[in-house]
């Protein structure tokens, strides 16, 4: 029989609160987004105020975030050799022979209209025998191309969504296909290198047949089974591809100008007689008080409900000002803890980077993970090694002849460092790569360096060999 009673029962839960969720939230924002904050907090809450201070500086260092990357990269995970897959994978960086670029540079330099791509293709398709409907179709299509020169949007939802003609549809896009920069608003990679090869290369039947049955497989370099599918001989292939070398995979990259991200180092590390000092780099954004006049006046002469208005508003503001200052010495504590982990980084550079994880700095600092990891989002550092985000210094390690423990980032800059230096005529395979750790006193398995390899996007040896033999050809 079931019945209902009052029970008192006593139990532990987090009850998050507003000044810790701020405190949460403020502390995986990066310097340039914690001062965005402040501004927007300084418009909406009239009882905070900038404090005043002359010797401020203006605005902060700018650093490219491309240019940190690469120099990330090029320390450790950039491989030295371009494969045909980067080439030709929407998702990789281009890279092109001198020839392509300087032959695409010139005639861009050419167009009077270089500095916008849309306007440069609109007064092209006007010189053309079109019809008023089928030019504004074509100033649909043109606004669609995105920043590669390609049009993903499936042509059946264009037409259903701008209620157009599908059959007009295909009839337009076939004529942007020619215009400068030939292959433009094509679906994909794939498709604007066949058009091109149409357009430039119209004699070559084997071109566009291996772009358009065997596209995958030259992504591999599976010359073999593209021969034996094509029936041409292996030497033929390569020769095929070379000519490939000379299209331009990504028709609008040198017409599309690319915004430049900047970042501002969170933090600063200097060493000064073998010391090292920590320099929270804030002192250009706003620093906040509360306008106690204001706050005075209005207490003074308000209604109840402005008094509840007045209250929420100095409490927000308290919790800003104090989730702020902990998020500094939070900053503060974890770059010390990292650096305490990563001193022979610091003195020595990359080749002395330790293995180290989030939980040795939470555990050495008795916070919580999550905190670590929040607080090393969006940061970086400036050493004198270069500006670094604060997650590169951690990874995980492999154990070394002596016992101790070698840091995964280190391996990748070995794997990387060996790759480079190889010989031309005889790549070094996986096991090869194995060997010559284990000589130098690191253990690790050849899985293992497929798997770094592959992290670092370095081909297989027999892969590199052949990339080498095409470019020396």
């Amino acid at each position: 029989m079931l019945s209902q009673q009052l029970v008192q029962k006593q139990t532990q839960k987090l009850v998050m609160t507003a000044d810790l969720r701020q405190s949460i939230e403020l502390l995986p924002l990066s310097t340039l987004e914690l001062a965005d904050k402040i501004q927007a907090e300084l418009i909406d809450n009239p009882l905070l105020e900038e404090v005043f201070n002359p010797e401020k500086p203006k605005s902060p260092e700018l650093y490219s975030v491309t240019e940190v990357r690469d120099k990330e990269k090029r320390e450790l995970s950039k491989s030295t050799e371009a494969n045909f897959q980067d080439m030709y994978n929407i998702d990789g960086p281009y890279r092109h022979d001198n020839e392509a670029r300087d032959k695409n540079q010139s005639m861009i330099e050419a167009s009077p209209l270089r500095e916008k791509l849309s306007d440069h293709l609109m007064s092209q398709l006007r010189l053309l025998d079109m019809t008023e409907e089928e030019l504004e179709i074509g100033e649909i299509l043109i606004s669609m191309i995105d920043d590669h020169g390609f049009i993903t949007t499936p042509f059946e939802d264009i037409a259903k969504e701008m209620n157009l003609s599908l059959k007009s549809i295909k009839k337009v896009i076939r004529s942007i296909h020619q215009l400068d920069p030939i292959g433009i608003g094509a679906a994909n990679i794939q498709e604007t290198l066949m058009i091109q090869a149409q357009i430039l290369k119209p004699d070559d039947e084997n071109l566009y047949i291996l772009l358009k049955d065997h596209f995958k497989d030259l992504e591999k370099l599976d010359y073999k089974k593209i021969s034996k599918a094509m029936k041409i001989s292996e030497e033929k292939v390569e020769q095929i591809a070379k000519s490939i070398k000379k299209l331009e995979p990504y028709p609008a990259t040198l017409y599309i100008s690319k915004k430049t991200d900047y970042i501002v180092p969170d933090v600063v590390v200097k060493e000064t007689d073998g010391e090292f000092t920590i320099h929270i780099n804030d002192e250009w954004i706003p620093k906040i008080s509360i306008n106690k006049e204001y706050k005075n006046v209005l207490v003074k002469s308000c209604s109840p409900a402005d008094k509840e208005f007045i209250t929420t508003r100095v409490n927000s503001a308290q919790w800003l000002i104090r989730s702020i200052n902990q998020r500094r010495q939070t900053l503060y504590r974890v770059m010390n803890s990292i650096i305490d982990f990563q001193i022979d980084f610091f003195k020595n550079g990359i080749n002395d980077l330790k293995p180290l994880t989030l939980k040795d700095i939470a555990d050495k600092l008795n916070m919580h993970e999550s905190t670590i990891s929040r607080i090393t989002t969006n940061k970086y550092v400036q050493t004198s090694w270069g500006i670094l985000e604060l997650k590169w210094f951690f990874s995980s390690g492999l154990k070394s002849a002596e016992g101790g423990k070698e840091s995964s980032k280190k391996i990748h800059d070995m794997i990387r460092t060996l790759v480079k230096e190889e010989s031309e005529d005889n790549p070094l395979s996986d096991q090869d790569i194995v060997d010559i750790m284990g000589k130098r006193g690191i253990e690790i398995a050849r899985r293992t360096v497929a798997k770094y390899r592959k992290i670092l996007k370095i081909l297989p040896s027999n892969r590199r060999k052949r990339i080498r033999d095409l470019k020396a050809s």
